[in-house]
């Protein structure tokens, strides 16, 4: 679904590890904190739970197996 061209013009599936390398090396040099895949994952369930989507969609969209995901909307 997303891809990139790398240094010798081919296309690379962009990868979770690629995707937060580089955001990461972008936030070190503005001088920010690193962040992990689990911090997009938590925010993107409180966007969610925030936009008014039920509950039970939150959780089958983010894999939840449990009610868990409820103590990370922040």
């Amino acid at each position: 679904l997303f891809a990139y061209r790398d240094g010798d013009d081919a296309v690379v599936a962009l990868t979770k590890n690629a995707f937060l390398s580089r955001l990461n090396e972008i936030w070190a040099a503005a001088g920010m904190q690193r962040v992990s895949g689990h911090c997009f994952r938590i925010g993107g369930t409180t966007a969610l739970l925030r936009m008014g989507v039920d509950t039970d969609v939150v959780k089958v969209a983010g894999r939840w197996k449990s009610d868990a995901f409820l103590r990370y909307w922040r």
